[in-house]
C-alpha cells in the first residue's frame, strides 16, 4: 500500500503545488478505500507515506485526521458528521492554532461566543485555516464572555460565514488555506467545554501526525539523492548513510510512539517532531546539492520539497513554541 500510495500522489504533486488541482481528489479516493478510517498507528503511518509524495495533500491528511480526533474526544461522537470525513466526501478543517497561544499566554483566542438559546453564536475571525471547500466541517476555539474557553465546530457554508481570499503559498496552494470572519454563525455542537483539557487530550495524535508529516518528506529526500553520490559528491556519499540511518530511527520512534502514546510525555512528543523537522531540513538540502542545477527549477521534485520544508517549523505549535516550552523545563500538555 505504502509505495502505491506515495506513488499516486506524487504523480499529482506538481499540480496540487501550483494549484491547479486540490487536494478533494485524494481525500475522495483515499475514503473511497477505507483509508481515512483507523485508529492512531494507522492516521500516522497514512499522513508519512502522502508525505512521501506531496505534503500538501498529507497536510489535507493531517486536517481531516485531526477534525476526526476532536469529534471522538467530544461527548457525543455519534451525533457527529464523522462518517462523512471517513469518507472524504466532506473535508474537515482544523482552526485551533489560536487555542495553542492563548495556553501559553501569548494571544486571546479571538472567536468569541455568545449564549443562544440552547447554542451559541460565533463572532470574530479565523486567521488560518485549510480545507476549506464547500460545507467542510470546521473545528475552532472560542472564548466566552465571563471568560471561559469553548471548541465550537460549525459548518463552511452556514449563515455568517464570511471568506477571505486564499493567499499565494509555497507549495500548499490546492490545500484551501485561507481566513475567516465569523457573523454571528449559530451552533450547537460544542466539542469541550475546558480547552486545555481537551488540547491535553488531543495533542498526542497532532503532534505525532506533524512528526510523521516531516519524516515523509525526509525519506522522499533521501531516497531522491540516493545514487547521485559520484564524482565531486562522492565525499557525500556518508552524510547520506548517516542521514539514512538517522531517518530510519525517527521513523521507528514515530511507530513505536504511536502504538502506545498513553505513557508519553509531552517532552517525548516535542523532540520528536524537532528531531523529525530538522531531519527533513537536512535530508532536502541534501537532495538539493545532488540534484544541482536541475533542482533548481520550479517544477522539479527537489524544489517543491524545499518550499514543503519550510512549511514545517511554522506549523502550530510552531518550531520556537516548542524549543521555548523546552528549555524552561516546562512539560508540555498530556493526558495524564
Amino acid at each position: 500500500m505504502s509505495a502505491e500510495l506515495r506513488a499516486r500522489f506524487a504523480a499529482h504533486a506538481a499540480a496540487v503545488d501550483a494549484g491547479t488541482e486540490d487536494v478533494r481528489d485524494g481525500l475522495r479516493r483515499l475514503g473511497e478505500r477505507g483509508l481515512l478510517d483507523g485508529g492512531l498507528p494507522h492516521r500516522v503511518e497514512l499522513v508519512r507515506t502522502v508525505a512521501g509524495g506531496c505534503l500538501a495533500s498529507a497536510f489535507a491528511v493531517w486536517s481531516q485526521a485531526m477534525v476526526l480526533e476532536y469529534l471522538g474526544a467530544a461527548p457525543h461522537p455519534e451525533e457527529l458528521p464523522s462518517d462523512q470525513l471517513r469518507s472524504g466526501l466532506v473535508t474537515g478543517a482544523t482552526a485551533l492554532a489560536p487555542a495553542i497561544a492563548d495556553l501559553a499566554g501569548r494571544a486571546e483566542v479571538p472567536v468569541l461566543a455568545r449564549p443562544d438559546g440552547a447554542g451559541w453564536r460565533l463572532d470574530g475571525p479565523i486567521r488560518w485555516a485549510s480545507n476549506l471547500f464547500g460545507d467542510a466541517v470546521v473545528v475552532t476555539p472560542a472564548r466566552t464572555e465571563d471568560g471561559r474557553r469553548l471548541v465550537a465546530m460549525f459548518r463552511l457554508d452556514a449563515p455568517g460565514v464570511e471568506r477571505t481570499p486564499p493567499a499565494d503559498l509555497l507549495a500548499l496552494n490546492g490545500t484551501g488555506t485561507g481566513a475567516l470572519e465569523l457573523h454571528g454563525v449559530a451552533t450547537e455542537a460544542v466539542l469541550g467545554r475546558d480547552l486545555r483539557a481537551f488540547m491535553s487530550l488531543c495533542r498526542p495524535a497532532m503532534l505525532l501526525m506533524q512528526s510523521a508529516l516531516a519524516v515523509g518528506v525526509a525519506e522522499a529526500a533521501a531516497d531522491a539523492a540516493a545514487g547521485g553520490f559520484t564524482g565531486a559528491n562522492a565525499v557525500l556519499a556518508g552524510d547520506h548513510r548517516d542521514l539514512r540511518g538517522a531517518v530510519a530511527e525517527a521513523g521507528e520512534r514515530l511507530r513505536g510512539y504511536a502504538s502506545g502514546p498513553e505513557g508519553l510525555t509531552g517532552a517525548q512528543l516535542a523532540r520528536l517532531r524537532l528531531d523529525a523537522m530538522r531531519l527533513a531540513a537536512e535530508a532536502v538540502r541534501l537532495e538539493s546539492v545532488v540534484a544541482g542545477g536541475g533542482g533548481y527549477r520550479a517544477g522539479s521534485p527537489t524544489s517543491r520539497r524545499v518550499r514543503e520544508v519550510a512549511f514545517l517549523p511554522v506549523q502550530a505549535p510552531t518550531e520556537g513554541h516548542l524549543r521555548t516550552e523546552l528549555a524552561a523545563g516546562r512539560p508540555l500538555p498530556h493526558p495524564p
